[in-house]
């Protein structure tokens, strides 16, 4: 005769719901005009199904400003989903519908590892810093 072990529970309990952290926690996303051709979104955190939405929200509002490239600093992102990926590529197409360019800035590891593999044509532009982002913005306006 078999006789299963019931199911073992968790050594951690999950956390209260007090405790977890929520979306605005987990990525925070700042928005600054460093010259009248840049506006620069400075992205922390993690970018995944769960905070996606604000992603695509702060960088939609980057849309509203006048200048001809938007830069988007990734370099301290600590996760990099394909939610994110299509949010980016959907501000990029909404950007170049209107005659204005994105590119990327000092990509984290986790985002040169999924815009390697995800093969997206044309590849998303990307700049080592913000130096670089400024001197590309200078020559688009």
């Amino acid at each position: 005769m078999i006789v299963l072990a019931p199911p073992r529970q968790s050594a951690v309990p999950p956390a209260p719901a007090a405790k977890r952290r929520s979306a605005a926690d987990r990525l925070r996303i700042a928005v600054t005009h460093p010259a009248a051709t840049l506006t620069l979104c400075a992205v922390a955190g993690d970018v995944d199904g769960y905070t996606v939405e604000i992603f695509a929200r702060r960088l939609g509002a980057a849309l509203d400003g006048a200048a001809p490239l938007v830069a988007v600093d990734l370099s301290k992102v600590t996760f990099f989903g394909s939610a994110g990926l299509r949010a980016l590529l959907d501000i990029r197409a909404e950007l170049a519908a209107s005659g204005r360019a994105l590119c990327v800035v000092a990509c984290a590891p986790c985002v040169e590892r999924l815009l390697a593999v995800a093969a997206v044509e044309p590849p998303v532009r990307t700049v080592p810093d913000l130096a670089a982002a400024a001197a590309l913005a200078g020559r688009a306006g």
